[in-house]
């Protein structure tokens, strides 16, 4: 039997994967009608609006935050080239985060033009309370499925985007089958 998968797991690999279909989304596919809760509510729309909820908006600020607390003193070019943005994106972030006393820049002192980036004592409560609602939010998401529903879950989601990653679709495995 394999591993018990968590909810924090879970929540990783369907993030991930939102972010593929968002990008594989064609603009003719908005006009699609969706089922719609008691509510009004489009499903989908309830699943972004728990992942907003979880400070979807500030992911880029935590992302900054969680990476420096596992490498601290990461130089603004090094933190650049892990996150792969624009470096006037990097410098508006690390802005508002100094800003919010939740990092402090401090010059090099090997070479004085650059800065070295470290967590403050706020950015660390930060990171935490972020954390825990990250989790509060999993659990909430995937509480209605059992042990083997998440694993059938985490199975199929890491299979779709190990197939996104390569660039393969199965579409093309459809064609190599007909041959």
């Amino acid at each position: 039997m394999s591993e018990p998968v968590s909810d924090e797991q879970l929540l990783w690999l369907f993030h991930r994967a939102s972010k593929w279909m968002t990008r594989g989304h064609h603009h003719g596919d908005s006009a699609r009608k969706h089922a719609r809760d008691r509510h009004g509510e489009t499903r989908d729309g309830h699943v972004r609006h728990q992942l907003l909820a979880d400070g979807q908006a500030r992911h880029a600020q935590g992302r900054i935050l969680f990476i420096l607390s596992e490498q601290e003193g990461l130089s603004q070019r090094e933190l650049l080239d892990m996150l792969h943005v624009r470096s006037a994106t990097l410098s508006e972030l690390l802005f508002k985060l100094e800003s919010n006393r939740l990092i402090l820049r401090q010059r090099d002192e090997r070479d004085r033009r650059n800065y070295r980036l470290f967590l403050t004592e706020s950015g660390r409560a930060t990171l935490e309370e972020h954390r825990q609602r990250r989790q509060e939010t999993a659990t909430r998401l995937f509480a209605a499925l059992d042990a083997t529903e998440r694993a059938s879950l985490s199975a199929l989601l890491t299979r779709l985007l190990a197939l996104w990653e390569t660039g393969t679709t199965g579409q093309d495995r459809a064609d190599d089958g007909k041959s």
